[in-house]
């Protein structure tokens, strides 16, 4: 047997949807859901020798570092090994260039990247779908905490993904080339900017202060995710920030607890910096801050955001999802 499995996975950028891939929402009824997994990722080693499971993964200045021994309480390494059947008789190490609650689906992209090299450390080579369920299961039923199952899809697929979600749950998806190509050409020409917050928030928490999901609810999310989605194959940046902002503004009505003291800044000086809309990402609202900027007009928006405390994140659309090594 190698030294140490290693399985990679990606976070990801919403495009339309975000929020309906909770149960919540598709309960109700169908819902679709876009995204694009980007190059941040999360990396898992798994090892019987701790010094083997370290020597395999990026050991890079600033990147977020954690070690779990066999005997680690850690919730995720317990309910994933508790779901595969598995004794955690592993040391695991998990690295990442952003911390958890950044709102770019760092812990689906943990779980599924934990899950996977997990099975594999005990002979099982699991298809992607199936890992991306578990993950979700982890998450959600054993864990307890309010999430969907966008994040830990689009880690296990990559690129640019359609959910549809069916009413029992079930998921159909399909890789959309088209909007891979519009998500890598609006944030390599600065249409979309993507900002570090200073500090991260919870999903999960923020989420349980929503109130009850109704079908009005339902049916708003769904018109919007039909307008982004048409903005964003169009390359309307124009369009993407108007939906952009009635996406934020209808999640902060629904939930006050997802407002953000940047976002009430930004929101009071918009139209002097060239800002057409933006959201915090994340059901919640993590870490980051997305944006839709006029042309020409992002690097004054960068410089005035730096004032703020806020950093650009340079970030780009990659076809890859889960990726599988030994080391």
């Amino acid at each position: 047997m190698p030294d140490a499995i290693v399985s990679a996975a990606p976070m990801r950028l919403p495009v339309a949807g975000g929020g309906t891939d909770l149960p919540e929402f598709y309960q109700r009824s169908q819902t679709r859901v876009l995204a694009v997994a980007i190059d941040r990722e999360v990396v898992v080693s798994v090892a019987s020798d701790p010094e083997a499971a370290r020597a395999a993964v990026p050991s890079q200045a600033g990147w977020y570092w954690v070690e779990h021994a066999a005997e680690s309480a850690d919730p995720y390494v317990g309910a994933a090994a508790a779901c595969l059947e598995t004794a955690p008789v592993v040391h695991v190490v998990v690295t990442s260039p952003i911390a958890p609650g950044s709102g770019l689906g760092g812990s689906g992209a943990y779980l599924v990247a934990l899950v996977d090299a997990l099975a594999r450390h005990v002979g099982r080579v699991l298809p992607k779908p199936e890992i991306a369920e578990i993950a979700f299961t982890i998450e959600r039923d054993l864990l307890g905490r309010t999430v969907g199952k966008q994040d830990s899809w689009v880690a296990a697929i990559g690129g640019a993904v359609q959910l549809d979600i069916d009413t029992k749950g079930h998921v159909f998806y399909h890789t959309r080339f088209d909007l891979l190509h519009a998500a890598t050409r609006l944030l390599k020409d600065s249409q979309l900017l993507l900002f570090g917050l200073p500090e991260t928030r919870d999903a999960a928490t923020v989420l349980a202060s929503s109130g009850l999901v109704n079908s009005a609810i339902v049916d708003t999310a769904l018109r919007l995710t039909d307008e982004n989605e048409r903005a964003f194959l169009g390359q309307d940046i124009k369009q993407i920030g108007a939906v952009l902002r009635r996406h934020w503004d209808e999640k902060v009505r629904r939930n006050p607890a997802a407002d953000h003291p940047a976002c009430r800044r930004l929101t009071a000086c918009a139209d002097s910096m060239g800002v057409l809309g933006f959201k915090v990402v994340g059901a919640g609202g993590g870490g980051h801050l997305l944006v839709a900027v006029m042309p020409g007009r992002a690097q004054d928006l960068r410089a005035s955001m730096a004032t703020w405390g806020l950093r650009h994140i340079r970030v780009r659309p990659v076809a890859t999802g889960l990726r599988r090594w030994f080391r």
